[in-house]
């Protein structure tokens, strides 16, 4: 039975980049339930409803090595500047600015740019590439498939499955939302044949409090979870939580959960191991941060430099 819940915002100050730890007065739903405010859908969630094992084990697999490497460009989802979180090269830190801060190099000249936390969250699909970073013959064109997908298309391929499993799952759970999004999506910019541009892939990370900005104008988020099955460390945790709320989800793997994440901020609780015993070769940064954990989360959605006009 799917529960129906209508609900108002709260008045709680909404600080991007900070991360939420202490859920006291937080609603945790892991059952099928509709979350609205007013007539607009918020969130849509459905337990054990990607059912297709071999597609999961397969996304699984070939997502891993990309999905552990650590990048520094999330901006608020990454969270506050935090030295345990900032690469090891990044010395003397200066020009901190919440989320983003200036550096020396090891060799003590200043950078020219700014960086972020680190974090085990990377893309698959479509990309904008900064212009800069651009051949000549590709300046016209700033929106490219992601470099993983075309450095190893074999296991970008061994992806799509699961991929049109959340897809499909999307239009049969969420009709009025997906033909939306089916008719703002570039079919140059399109993931197969999916309402998706991009897949952001996060492994055992805690994302702090922000919103998908870049996201297409009232396009829904699908996510799901994975297990990495070649890790035994298992987790607890990873709520996704919606502050403006009070309310969290525990999306697990063979979840699908369909949310407003461009217009509302929310953020993941925190994520812990479930045993004191780290299993494998980890190095100390990941075992600090909870970064060797086995949990993988996709978030797919509609990008809104890959979406053209209603």
């Amino acid at each position: 039975m799917i529960e129906i819940i209508n609900i108002k915002p709260n008045n709680n100050i909404i600080i991007p980049g900070k991360f939420i730890n202490d859920l006291s007065g937080y609603t945790i739903y892991n059952k099928d339930v509709d979350i609205y405010n007013g007539d607009e859908l918020i969130a849509r969630f459905r337990k054990n409803t990607l059912k297709n094992n071999k597609n999961i084990e397969e996304f699984s697999t070939n997502i891993r090595s990309l999905a552990v490497r650590r990048k520094e460009n999330r901006g608020a989802a990454a969270g506050e500047i935090d030295r345990a979180k900032v690469r090891d090269s990044a010395k003397n830190l200066f020009n901190i600015t919440g989320c983003r801060t200036n550096f020396y190099t090891l060799s003590g000249k200043k950078s020219n740019t700014t960086i972020c936390n680190q974090a085990k969250s990377n893309v698959i699909g479509y990309i904008d590439t900064a212009i800069r970073n651009l051949s000549i013959e590709d300046k016209p064109e700033k929106t490219k498939l992601a470099q993983y997908c075309r450095d190893f298309p074999l296991k970008y391929n061994k992806c799509i499955p699961f991929i049109l499993d959340l897809n499909n799952s999307f239009k049969n759970h969420s009709m009025d939302q997906y033909h939306y999004q089916k008719i703002r999506n570039n079919p140059k910019f399109t993931i197969e044949n999916t309402v998706f541009s991009t897949i952001t892939v996060n492994y055992s990370w805690q994302s702090a409090i922000h919103k998908d900005s870049n996201n297409g104008a009232e396009t829904y988020a699908v996510i799901s979870v994975v297990k990495d099955h070649t890790n035994l460390n298992d987790y607890e945790g990873g709520y996704l939580l919606f502050p403006e709320f009070n309310i969290g989800f525990n999306i697990l793997e063979k979840d699908l959960f369909i949310g407003n994440t461009q217009k509302y901020y929310h953020c993941n609780s925190t994520i812990t191991p479930v045993n004191k015993d780290v299993i494998g070769k980890w190095n100390e940064v990941d075992i600090t941060n909870y970064w060797y954990l086995n949990r993988i989360s996709l978030v797919a959605y509609l990008k809104k430099s890959c979406s053209v006009a209603a």
